[in-house]
């Protein structure tokens, strides 16, 4: 008996030196998320994973001497060109929601005047809806997923190059720093005349998908589309009676430097139909005749 109460102490402390030791460790399920919780004499850790098996790890915090240590796996949320095709097979990535602005578009584009009409004017603007074009990469993508993985909110960037066209025997001409409609010398026969825009866009998007199946969800998008002007100029070819070729050239148009495009778009997987439309001229009104963007498309998105 005696030799047990002295060998007591001994068993009890070297208990305690273990419990030290070892590591306890917590696992909770909340909200289709894995949170495991590391405890040690060294370092504590919280790991917060979600997705299908196996889980992904989407944020980490560690203390380790009093020091806090946050790591967050921004794929989650922040797309690059390509970004899907880096991680790999699809049926391999988790059911998470999908944002739709990362990608390459081709649309047609025209000028609409009020009440929502297409401008057509015998002695104005009668741009060519077959002829104008608009070609756009958007590049980076963020989203915040806001419900259930079907709802979201999209940002980004991109680049947007539009052009409007006229072939209707009249031009656009700067006069004394105004955008004039000049009609073509008579005999003259036009080849074209553009105006040229080029915008660096953000997007302001709420979207909507269903949960993937098959290649991707069902997705719609709808939201303003701000753009920041960073070039724009006009060009008109047309060739005199005597074969004559000439060109006309002009930067510096006057145009809003800041626009706004309200955007709409639906689609499914990697494919996508859009619709923009400005409430704002696209030149500044006391510089240019009324114009205001219409454009239409599709999209493939990375």
């Amino acid at each position: 008996m005696k030799h047990l109460v002295t060998l007591l102490p001994a068993f009890l402390l070297a208990g305690s030196a273990w419990a030290a030791e070892c590591e306890c460790d917590t696992t909770v399920f909340f909200n289709q998320k894995e949170i495991q919780i590391k405890d040690s004499a060294d370092i504590v850790s919280v790991k917060v994973l979600e997705g299908d098996k196996p889980y992904r790890k989407f944020y980490e915090s560690r203390f380790i001497d009093g020091k806090r240590q946050t790591s967050w796996e921004l794929s989650e949320s922040v797309s690059f060109p390509f970004s899907n095709l880096i991680a790999g097979k699809k049926k391999e990535r988790r059911k998470r929601f999908d944002p739709h602005w990362s990608g390459v578009g081709f649309g047609f584009c025209n000028g609409m005047g009020n009440g929502l009409r297409f401008l057509n004017e015998p002695n104005g603007i009668a741009l060519d809806f077959s002829a104008s074009f608009e070609i756009f990469w958007n590049f980076i993508t963020v989203c915040a997923p806001i419900h259930a993985n079907n709802w979201g909110f999209v940002t980004g960037l991109g680049i947007d190059w539009r052009n409007y066209v006229m072939n209707e025997n009249r031009y656009f001409v700067k006069q004394d720093g105004q955008i004039n409609i000049s009609p073509c010398p008579e005999d003259a026969n036009l080849d074209f005349s553009r105006v040229k825009t080029v915008d660096l866009t953000i997007p302001l998007l709420i979207e909507w998908q269903t949960h993937q199946f098959l290649h991707g969800p069902v997705f719609f998008s709808l939201g303003p589309v701000i753009g920041i002007k960073t070039y724009s100029s006009t060009k008109t070819k047309y060739t005199t009676v005597d074969g004559q070729k000439v060109q006309i050239f002009n930067k510096n148009i006057k145009p809003n430097p800041i626009n706004l495009d309200i955007m709409a778009q639906g689609g499914y997987g990697t494919f996508g139909f859009y619709v923009k439309l400005s409430p704002f001229n696209i030149m500044q009104q006391n510089h240019a005749p009324q114009m205001r963007s219409f454009s239409t498309g599709v999209m493939l998105h990375f």
